[in-house]
Parts: C-alpha cells; sequence; structure tokens
C-alpha cells in the first residue's frame, strides 16, 4: 500500500463522512401541523440530499478515472464510495415519498382545521425515518474501515443495488402492494 494513497484516501473519507453527518443534521421531522409549513423545508431537506448525492457521484466518477483506482486502496474505496452513495440515493427516494405524502395531505385538506389523511401523514412520517436510516448507512459506508478489495478475477467491484436489502420470498408468491388514497 502506497501511503500517499492511503493519506488522500482517509482524508477523502473524512470529508464525506462531515458533509454526510451535516446532512443527516439537517433533516429535521416535519411538521405534523400544517402542511403548507412543512413543504418548503421538506423540500430543502431533499434538495440538500439531492447535492449530497450529485457531489458523491461526480468523486467518484473522477477517483474511478484516477491512478487510484488501480491500487487495491483506491479500489476499495470506490466500494465504499459507491455504497454511501446508494444509500444517498435511497435517501433521496426516501424523501420524495414524504414530499409527495405532504403534497397529499395539502390536497385533502384544502381547509384550515381539516385532519390530514392517516395514510398521508404515516407516509411522510414514514419517509422522513427511512432518509434518515439510509443516510447514516451512507456514513456508515465511509465510516468503516477500508475493506480488502474483490479478487480481480470478479466482473465488476461495484455492489449490486439493492443486494444489501433483500428480503426473503414469501412462499405464497404474493407480493405486498401499497395503495394510494
Amino acid at each position: 500500500m502506497n501511503t500517499t494513497d492511503d493519506a488522500f484516501v482517509h482524508h477523502q473519507l473524512a470529508t464525506w463522512q462531515r458533509r454526510i453527518q451535516q446532512t443527516s443534521a439537517d433533516l429535521v421531522t416535519p411538521q405534523t401541523g400544517n402542511a403548507q409549513a412543512a413543504f418548503g423545508p421538506l423540500l430543502q431537506q431533499l434538495v440538500s440530499v439531492y447535492n449530497l448525492s450529485t457531489l458523491l457521484l461526480v468523486h467518484l466518477r473522477q477517483s474511478a478515472e484516477s491512478p487510484l483506482a488501480t491500487t487495491d486502496t483506491g479500489r476499495a474505496y470506490l466500494v465504499q464510495l459507491a455504497t454511501a452513495l446508494d444509500h444517498t440515493n435511497r435517501a433521496a427516494t426516501h424523501l420524495s415519498t414524504a414530499v409527495t405524502g405532504l403534497a397529499d395531505a395539502h390536497r385533502h385538506t384544502p381547509h384550515p382545521g381539516t385532519a390530514a389523511p392517516v395514510e398521508s401523514q404515516l407516509s411522510i412520517t414514514l419517509g422522513h425515518a427511512a432518509a434518515l436510516r439510509s443516510l447514516q448507512r451512507a456514513l456508515a459506508a465511509v465510516t468503516g474501515p477500508l475493506a480488502d478489495p474483490p479478487p480481480a478475477t470478479e466482473t465488476s467491484s461495484m455492489p449490486v443495488t439493492g443486494e444489501q436489502h433483500q428480503r426473503a420470498a414469501d412462499p405464497s408468491g404474493a407480493r405486498p402492494v401499497r395503495r394510494r388514497p
């Protein structure tokens, strides 16, 4: 291992840790009262997670095209970045679900004092909580020690999207259906 590569990778990982931690800290649970009041802050949170994801993608691309990618340390670093990117994209998806739930709540409760549908409140709460969990997984991906890179005989060193979140198959073959109000 090259000490210059190690120092660069550890510096970059520390930078990503700070960025992910700051983004996670900025994700404040949306208000449960007025949908209009919660919409702006929730959209801002979505934009900050999207920006983090974009920065990760740009850095991943640049690192993959650099000489660092030819080293064991570099390949392990790329795997960590790809995993963090996957989780960050999931966080953005979950926040999109929360925004959609908030839009539904606003659409269904046009008059002040009208209660929002339970389904909308649930999708907001669950979407936001899932986004926070995904960002924590992204943080864990860049916080852990560099793993040994996979053997060179594999066709791809990037993790397959969703391989960490596979569910056991239902023996009846039935799949859950998400219903919208």
